[in-house]
């Protein structure tokens, strides 16, 4: 059966025909001037922090339908005139998935019954040439750019990693917030810290990294939407707490569901928020101006993102 309170959970959230019934943007709509301008504003130390993980062979793919990056070069010490051997050039292609490290889930990602965000039929919406409607280029179009909030979650519990089997609950993010003296506003971008990061990073455990992990509790989306959040990214695989008795649901990844489907919430994942939050305990300082637009490519269900945090 679906998880409690779901689709009580699910109707209070749904944001279709909020922003006009052809709207593919979602939540990033709550980013206006003033957001932009708060995010701006923001920026004080003058401190740049990468979040992205590499995309390479080296990647956190254990295998499988995902797999990590492969880069061919094409061009090697190539003449640009023949006149002139000297003169060269070098090129490479890159073979990968476009959810295969850091990256952004597309609001056409997941879907329930057979309706996608705004009410779009997903059978008229999905195609095996990708997403018709509710595609990635839709979040890529102007960018994705606001004021970013950490929510350093295994450091507010007093941890390097929360446990694996840890639901963040509204509770915890409230309280956080409280510790950390941020108030989240809307149009912002919440970033949460767990720590599971490390296992991929430090442990170099691909399977652990992909398995069962600490997240949010799918009730947190309540909280995501009472805030007016315009998107949502965390150091794991999927944003959400994975366990065994979600994925054995019959709503597994709930939280994505209730965000993508019903909210129009983009899911940002994977993003290594490690020597950033080191930074904000440091500092005491939690908000910064975040610039993650993914790549616009057309009728994609997601999209490689190199974010990039600004304090």
């Amino acid at each position: 059966m679906r998880p409690a309170n779901f689709d009580h959970l699910a109707e209070t959230l749904r944001n279709w025909g909020r922003w006009g019934v052809y709207d593919q943007r979602g939540t990033l709509n709550h980013i206006g001037p003033e957001a932009l301008m708060r995010a701006v504003g923001s920026v004080q130390m003058g401190k740049l922090f990468n979040l992205g993980l590499n995309f390479d062979k080296n990647g956190p793919q254990p295998g499988g339908g995902r797999f990590n990056p492969k880069v061919y070069v094409t061009d090697l010490f190539t003449p640009l005139n023949p006149a002139y051997p000297n003169v060269v050039y070098s090129d490479d292609v890159i073979h990968m998935p476009l959810q295969a490290a850091t990256q952004w889930d597309a609001l056409g990602h997941v879907h329930y019954d057979g309706m996608l965000y705004n009410g779009c039929n997903a059978r008229e919406c999905l195609t095996e040439k990708g997403a018709a409607k509710m595609g990635v280029e839709h979040l890529a179009t102007p960018g994705i750019m606001s004021r970013g909030v950490l929510i350093d979650m295994a450091r507010f519990k007093g941890l390097e990693r929360l446990p694996t089997d840890y639901g963040i609950t509204v509770d915890d993010l409230n309280a956080c917030c409280t510790r950390q003296g941020v108030e989240v506003q809307p149009g912002d971008i919440v970033l949460v810290r767990t720590g599971h990061i490390q296992a991929f990073t430090i442990d170099q455990d691909r399977q652990r990294f992909m398995g069962m992990q600490a997240g949010l509790s799918y009730h947190a989306a309540e909280w995501v939407h009472d805030k007016s959040v315009a998107a949502v990214c965390a150091d794991n695989v999927a944003v959400e707490l994975l366990d065994a008795e979600g994925l054995g649901s019959a709503m597994p990844l709930a939280f994505h569901m209730l965000c993508l489907r019903d909210m129009g919430c983009p899911l940002g994942e994977m993003f290594n928020l490690e020597a950033l939050a080191a930074d904000c305990a440091a500092d005491g300082r939690y908000t910064f101006l975040l610039a993650a637009p993914p790549l616009a490519v057309t009728n994609g269900f997601g999209s490689p993102v190199n974010p990039l945090a600004l304090k």
